[in-house]
């Protein structure tokens, strides 16, 4: 996979500064629901895709079933089973190449800051004590930062993969006609 681009947020000094403890919390609030939106976006994704790859196995399922019927009845290979094995290696590959990556286990950065990253020397020389709190928080809502955009960097690859498949299997019925119009020019 695709690392996403690193991503260079940081929070301008100024703001540290000025910033008071109450209002680092209500940021870090609003960023949770932010972060918590990509790993729903995340879900939806997964469950649209396992709903596509159900369809897809059925209608493969299907044409399979159809073609080994169709070649026992007629014994021949005619431009109807022809079409309806291609529509099988179609949505096959279809399903092979983009449906199922989209639901492997996907990367993703998870909420939370490892406990070693708090322990330092600016967070505890911070001035005055009550300042770590918000120093903190800062902390988080940076950390929360890259995770939102690195989550949505990888959504909306994922978005983009949903949607071509999306697109192929809208257009399928053409390109099974299309096949099947050149089969019979050809026998």
């Amino acid at each position: 996979m695709k690392k996403p681009p690193a991503f260079d947020y940081k929070i301008d000094n100024r703001y540290k500064k000025e910033i008071k403890c109450e209002e680092a919390k209500f940021i870090f609030e609003q960023a949770e629901k932010s972060f918590n939106d990509t790993i729903e976006s995340s879900k939806k994704i997964l469950e649209r895709c396992s709903t596509l790859l159900t369809l897809l196995s059925g209608i493969i399922i299907g044409l399979i079933t159809y073609s080994i019927g169709r070649y026992e009845k007629n014994n021949c290979l005619d431009s109807i089973l022809i079409t309806s094995i291609l529509s099988a290696v179609y949505y096959f590959s279809v399903g092979l190449f983009l449906i199922f990556p989209n639901i492997q286990p996907t990367e993703y950065t998870l909420p939370g800051t490892q406990p070693k990253r708090y322990f330092n020397d600016a967070l505890f020389n911070a001035n005055p004590p009550q300042g770590r709190l918000t120093l903190l928080y800062l902390i988080e809502i940076k950390n929360i930062q890259d995770g939102i955009d690195e989550n949505t960097f990888v959504n909306e690859r994922r978005w983009k993969i949903y949607k071509k498949s999306l697109y192929f299997l809208f257009y399928s019925p053409i390109a099974i006609v299309v096949a099947y119009l050149l089969i019979n020019l050809v026998l």
